[in-house]
């Protein structure tokens, strides 16, 4: 996949994508599928070790289950458009430490990996929205973004990349509809320079499609299909100049939360993934039909309901063991 012509730009775009869910997503703690007041959520990995049937943590796994580059690449194509519930799950599964306030929001990240040892900093306005970022690596600033709302509470503005010069710098202004949905995000450089620009399509208040421009030509188009009930089950994504499309098929349980992922990518059924969910979204299987090859995951949980400890099996064999300390607030 040529893509990276494009992320030099997408690295500096945030755009509000939930709507091609349905998702409200009320604060952080819902977004990672946290239950109860969390105050910290510290995320280690470790080889799984097998010892008289009993599985332990082994030595240290220096990163996360997908590695930096690969956590970067696939965030950048969820800002495109492109819906895939297992990398999102996957993504976050990394050597971490995040920090919430009391309402639920994160104020801090810690990442830890073989590269970067990165903090990131969140602000809020008055209104609780997220007003800034700051990142640093070892310590040194590296980025900072803020954001500017509109009196109707809208994000109007994205000034991204703020500490560099004019011409690297990313300027993202978003307009919406009379009915306050996203239609439009045009993105230039400090200096004025237009870079790329986000149409968004409605079709009965639903959102149904995404299309980037760069240089007014389509590089990148996501699509949409929703059931009876508003649920999303179907999405297609698709590079334009590199000619690769990922199918996605959802299905959900009685109480409309997703069960079965289905992902085939450029029309060949024996390539792409197979998923199933548990109801609080914590993922159960991955399949790569590719490979046939088969991932379970099976969790253990503390009093709230959160997960503690993942053991990721492949093939019946474990692998990954990950823990997760979590503190509440009192």
């Amino acid at each position: 996949m040529k893509i990276k012509s494009f992320f030099c730009v997408l690295l500096l775009i945030v755009s509000v994508y939930t709507y091609a869910q349905g998702e409200v997503i009320s604060t952080n703690w819902a977004a990672m599928g946290l239950k109860g007041k969390v105050k910290s959520v510290e995320t280690l990995l470790y080889f799984a070790v097998e010892r008289n049937g009993v599985i332990s943590k082994g030595d240290p796994f220096s990163r996360g289950i997908y590695p930096p580059e690969k956590i970067e690449a696939n965030s950048l194509l969820k800002r495109m458009g492109c819906k895939a519930y297992f990398i999102e799950f996957l993504n976050k599964i990394t050597p971490s430490v995040v920090i919430f306030n009391e309402r639920g929001w994160v104020i801090e990240k810690r990442l830890f990996d073989t590269t970067f040892h990165r903090k990131i900093i969140h602000t809020y306005n008055a209104e609780n929205k997220f007003s800034g970022e700051l990142i640093y690596v070892r310590d040194l600033l590296a980025i900072k973004d803020s954001y500017k709302y509109n009196k109707k509470g809208q994000l109007e503005e994205e000034i991204l990349g703020e500490q560099k010069e004019a011409s690297e710098r990313a300027i993202c202004k978003h307009f919406y509809t009379v009915d306050g949905q996203p239609i439009e995000n045009i993105i230039t450089n400090g200096d004025g320079i237009p870079k790329a620009k986000e149409v968004f399509t409605y079709k009965d208040k639903r959102l149904v499609g995404i299309d980037l421009y760069r240089s007014g030509e389509v590089t990148s188009r996501a699509s949409y299909q929703y059931g009876d009930e508003g649920q999303l089950v179907g999405s297609v994504f698709q590079m334009v100049p590199e000619s690769w499309i990922w199918d996605s098929k959802f299905t959900y349980d009685e109480k409309g939360h997703l069960k079965e992922e289905y992902l085939i990518i450029n029309d060949n059924k024996n390539n792409g993934y197979f998923n199933k969910f548990a109801p609080d979204g914590r993922m159960l299987e991955h399949l790569t039909l590719s490979l046939n090859y088969l991932c379970k995951y099976e969790y253990t949980d503390d009093a709230q309901g959160n997960w503690i400890k993942m053991i990721t099996y492949e093939q019946g064999i474990p692998v990954l063991y990950v823990e997760r300390k979590i503190e509440y607030f009192k």
